[in-house]
């Protein structure tokens, strides 16, 4: 099954309030797995004259707000009304098909349904690209049947027997997701 990880970063919690800042996707198939640093990523940042946020969010950022400011060679960004567009003509060029206008897509990724999804659903990404009902969300792998809540990302991590460590950048934390899912879902060989 292919299926993109997506991870965004964030001024804050609330879509209502505070913006995207970065947003990054990595395709996998778990049908046919490739080496993690040769499958197909997306990644940009998302410019805007002005942001709104919460102050703890916008304090984890500054090396993300001092590349958009700066418009640092080496990285895209697009204006947040061209993210959706962007994002779908990625997957035209990665073997995905469009359908009456849009590109239909599974996604995965840590709290994606609850937290990033909410954040896009704001934007008119939903205009170019659809995203299945059904998320992968890594917890449910992870979980065990004594806990209050399902594990964070930090948890899973260590739980599988990786290094307990959120970067909080869109690709690393997108990239950890699939570890995570290939670990419980591929057979070792």
């Amino acid at each position: 099954m292919k299926y993109l990880s997506i991870d965004l970063e964030s001024t804050g919690t609330d879509p209502e309030t505070c913006d995207i800042i970065e947003f990054g996707a990595v395709l996998d198939d778990l049908s046919n797995p490739q080496p993690l640093e040769s499958l197909p990523r997306f990644h940009t940042y998302i410019i805007k004259e002005q942001f709104k946020g919460q102050p703890y969010a916008l304090s984890m950022h500054p090396k993300i707000f001092r590349r958009i400011a700066e418009k640092e060679a080496g990285y895209n960004y697009v204006y947040p009304d061209k993210l959706g567009k962007a994002f779908k003509d990625f997957l035209l060029q990665n073997g995905y098909k469009e359908e009456k206008g849009v590109v239909y897509i599974n996604a995965a990724g840590k709290n994606f349904a609850a937290f990033d999804l909410q954040f896009l659903k704001k934007t008119n990404f939903m205009n170019y690209v659809r995203i299945s009902s059904r998320i992968l969300d890594p917890a449910v792998l992870y979980f065990n049947k004594d806990d209050e809540r399902l594990p964070g990302m930090e948890e899973c991590l260590k739980r599988a027997g990786f290094e307990p460590k959120v970067a909080h950048t869109a690709i690393e934390d997108s990239l950890d997701v699939i570890k995570l899912l290939r670990h419980k879902l591929l057979p070792l060989g």
